[in-house]
């Protein structure tokens, strides 16, 4: 049974702030960012996908990360989203300050309402509100490894040496820097997923965003000064779990394209008719066809 991403999203407490700060509007029903790139929405349900998506990831890769670091004392996540990332490594190096920064509050408060264990962060992390797109509010040489994951939904093209550079500026000399994100969109063979797919190609194309990093990733650490740069790849679906990966996989893609559904018929690229036509057919084809998508982890070091 595929992985359920409907939890009844909790977000009437955000609207009046929401509509206060003008940063944030509604759109059928979704909370989105305004003046962004970004396309995905800001609410419950996106929160648990980007969770469940981080526990895929986790899965495939066999761990949070791929630098070669050892005790660091302070960690940087860069636009951490929900904040699992960040949590999880304060767990796992609890002498560590772990700090996480992201444009919108939101999905990490989300994260907190979740009972138990899940909604706790432990007293080494803490969360700060920046953007990633400006200057970084912190000091030169602040922190031993700095890390970013899948920033290339929001990045543009000409605005990564400043991500990349603020990220080699904050790390103190001999620190790790690391860099996750997909290297190429999923290929899966049905018909309909792939007119889904092409359309979040144009999106994302007429926001000057990458549609797959490539090795672009290595490039622009050489341009920030990183040295000893080393790639670590991994496609999810494939392998001795590759059946087990793709049927998670598809569960996190098909999530996207349902949070995606406001903007796609809002701007008039598909009708709603047509768009839920679509994912329905693509619901039933993509599991009778295999489906990956390759990642890549590249990172390097600051001299």
């Amino acid at each position: 049974m595929p992985f359920s991403f409907r939890r009844k999203p909790q977000d009437a407490d955000h609207a009046a702030a929401d509509a206060k700060s003008g940063r944030r509007a509604w759109l059928g029903g979704r909370r989105m960012l305004t003046n962004t790139p970004y396309i995905l929405p800001k609410d419950q349900a996106e929160t648990d996908r980007l969770d469940f998506q981080h526990y895929l990831l986790r899965f495939v890769a066999g761990g949070n990360y791929r630098a070669p670091i050892r005790q660091p004392r302070a960690i940087l996540d860069v636009a951490c989203g929900t904040g699992i990332w960040g949590r999880e490594m304060a767990q796992q190096f609890p002498r560590a300050r772990v700090v996480g920064f992201d444009i919108d509050r939101g999905p990490l408060d989300r994260s907190l309402k979740i009972p138990g264990p899940g909604g706790q962060f432990p007293a080494n992390f803490r969360f700060q509100t920046a953007d990633a797109l400006k200057p970084f509010p912190f000091q030169n040489e602040t922190f031993d490894f700095a890390h970013a994951r899948f920033i290339a939904t929001f990045v543009p093209i000409d605005r990564w040496p400043h991500v990349v550079g603020e990220m080699m500026r904050v790390l103190k000399g001999g620190g790790a820097i690391e860099i996750v994100d997909m290297e190429r969109p999923p290929t899966n063979s049905s018909p309909a997923y792939r007119q889904l797919s092409k359309i979040g190609t144009q999106l994302m194309i007429e926001r000057n965003l990458y549609i797959g990093v490539e090795d672009h990733l290595v490039k622009h650490l050489s341009q920030a000064g990183a040295q000893h740069i080393q790639q670590r790849k991994f496609t999810i679906g494939t392998g001795p779990q590759g059946q087990q990966q793709q049927q998670l996989l598809a569960d996190d893609l098909f999530a996207a394209i349902e949070h995606l559904k406001g903007i796609i018929t809002r701007q008039g690229l598909l009708s709603v008719e047509v768009y839920e036509s679509l994912v329905e057919q693509a619901r039933q084809e993509v599991p009778q066809m295999s489906i990956t998508m390759p990642i890549v982890f590249a990172f390097g070091t600051k001299l």
